[in-house]
């Protein structure tokens, strides 16, 4: 390093090896950017006993990190039918303290989802991933522009926290409460389905997403009312609170990896298996 530099960084209060852990971690963070789609696009997500095709939206609902277990990135990808959400996968790797690459899966769907790659099952989500709640109280406004549904639906949505039960740093397990984002991640309107208005929100660690909530305006009849429904990105045990009373509680997954026809899982993969877009092209 020369001279002038030294005194530039000295100036500005930056450790020179700040600066290389920054510039490692960007790497790192690039690295997933291409590695997460690619694997995205190699899943062929099914629903249902007939088995049809999901669409995979094209870019992420979110990147994410999460310094607070280690040197890990993500990107979080969607598979909707007729629109509505029925898988979400946070597909990231791990750069410490582990080594390894994982496509972590959960059904928001009330019928089965199966998840396949180059013919071979993957993962079987028979049982219903989801299950739907009426908002009690919500209020649908009366006129139902595209920003008065999307003020309505997030004041449903900041009805709800979460306590995440977290021993991934090791030691002894701590309560983290998780930051609900202000903003829906997907916003979708299914006629097909009734849905006149739908939005997925996460609630994260950090950027981590932790769990989901799903909020709905349906159509029945004349009527429209409010529904919601709660899917967990996470094995360890974690409380979800509507207007501060617990409506969901999941308990700790042992050995999630394991389990692979649960409506949640996760699957290690080798980075070096998926081939990114550069890749291809060579």
């Amino acid at each position: 390093m020369n001279t002038l530099l030294f005194l530039l960084i000295a100036a500005l209060g930056i450790e020179p090896s700040d600066s290389a852990d920054s510039s490692q971690e960007a790497l790192r963070r690039d690295e997933v950017a291409k590695l997460a789609p690619a694997k995205a696009r190699q899943i062929e997500m099914l629903v249902g006993e007939s088995e049809q095709p999901a669409q995979l939206q094209a870019e992420p609902l979110l990147r994410w990190s999460n310094p607070t277990a280690g040197s890990v990135y993500g990107e979080v990808f969607l598979w909707t039918h007729h629109a509505r959400p029925v898988a979400i996968a946070s597909i990231y790797r791990w750069y410490h303290p582990f080594n390894d690459a994982t496509f972590e899966v959960v059904s928001t769907s009330t019928s089965s989802v199966q998840a396949r790659e180059a013919k071979k099952v993957l993962w079987q989500s028979n049982d219903p991933g989801i299950a739907w709640h009426p908002l009690e109280g919500a209020m649908v406004p009366a006129k139902k522009t595209n920003a008065a549904m999307l003020n309505a639906m997030r004041q449903q949505a900041r009805r709800f926290s979460a306590k995440l039960v977290d021993k991934r740093a090791g030691g002894e397990a701590v309560d983290r409460e998780l930051r609900l984002l202000n903003q829906p991640v997907y916003r979708y309107r299914s006629p097909e389905q009734n849905v006149i208005d739908g939005g997925l929100f996460a609630l994260v660690e950090v950027t981590d997403p932790e769990a989901w909530i799903l909020v709905e305006a349906v159509q029945q009849d004349d009527q429209v009312h409010w529904q919601y429904a709660l899917a967990r990105m996470n094995a360890d045990a974690c409380e979800v609170r509507l207007d501060s009373k617990p409506v969901q509680t999941w308990e700790k997954i042992i050995e999630p990896w394991r389990i692979h026809k649960a409506t949640y899982t996760l699957l290690g993969f080798k980075p070096e298996s998926v081939a990114t877009e550069s890749e291809k092209n060579k």
